[in-house]
């Protein structure tokens, strides 16, 4: 049976554009990311591509029981495999389905606002309308207390595709705050949290 690992670098070189790095992230970044940000009172979260569930596992250990928690995958060899992880479909909607219909994808699970949106997508493969009309969706089911976040690779943020990012971040969100680098992640890594 293959590892996740290398299912991860098999799908990668299949399609670079949609996967976006070489190997999943790591717990390390998972934690990183949610650090600082308060699970415990949220009612609805959703993890835009989970990939190999790393975050999603992360997410799990700090929601509270009464918690919604959607996993929306577009890949559907992920989407697939996240679906047989019987420790993740207790608590989690795993969804085959894309983060660009985020609106509709809740408004079918008569979901009018988030509280926290979690995403492990390669915004830097993407091309600027596609981050634009993902994170407009996400800024509009966001609640007006709640928290987008997201990371970037260190050193890569420095790069156009990657600033033009961080400019889209800005004009959706007041209040944006850059974690320390995850070393131990490959690549390394740090993360944006977000505000409404």
């Amino acid at each position: 049976m293959l590892s996740a690992k290398v299912k991860f670098l098999g799908e990668y070189l299949a399609n670079p554009g949609l996967i976006g790095a070489v190997a999943p992230s790591g717990s390390a970044l998972a934690a990183r990311m949610l650090d600082g940000i308060s699970l415990t009172q949220a009612k609805t979260v959703v993890e835009l591509g989970p990939g190999t569930g790393v975050f999603t596992r992360e997410i799990m250990k700090r929601i509270p029981d009464p918690c919604r928690f959607l996993a929306i995958e577009k890949n559907p060899l992920f989407a697939e495999e996240l679906q047989k992880s019987e420790d993740l479909t207790a608590l989690t909607e795993i969804i085959e389905g894309d983060a660009g219909d985020l609106g509709p994808l809740l408004q079918e699970r008569n979901l009018e606002e988030v509280d926290v949106v979690i995403s492990g997508l390669p915004w830097a493969a993407f091309p600027g309308p596609l981050q634009e009309q993902v994170l407009n969706q996400v800024s509009e089911k966001l609640s007006p207390k709640g928290y987008f976040v997201t990371f970037a690779y260190g050193g890569i943020h420095l790069l156009p595709k990657a600033r033009a990012f961080r400019k889209e971040l800005e004009k959706h969100f007041s209040k944006i705050s850059k974690t320390k680098t995850v070393w131990r992640n490959l690549p390394p890594a740090f993360a944006y949290q977000c505000r409404k």
